[in-house]
């Protein structure tokens, strides 16, 4: 089953280079090329409190404002 995707121009540049960089014979090859790359970023690229922060609860975004 095929669909469509809008995209813009520019877009569809970058894609078209990539398209020859990575040797893909089509777009759906291409963009499943990039998803796999994507997933496998190591945890180390997030450094090393990933996991350990949490977030931002409204006390600290208020103890945080400047007036």
């Amino acid at each position: 089953m095929n669909t469509s995707i809008q995209i813009s121009k520019n877009t569809l540049k970058k894609l078209k280079q990539l398209k020859k960089v990575y040797n893909s014979p089509t777009y759906d090859d291409l963009i499943n090329d990039l998803i796999k790359k994507a997933e496998n970023v190591p945890d180390s690229m997030f450094g090393v409190d990933k996991g350990k922060l949490k977030k931002f609860s409204r006390e600290d975004r208020i103890a945080f404002r400047e007036y």
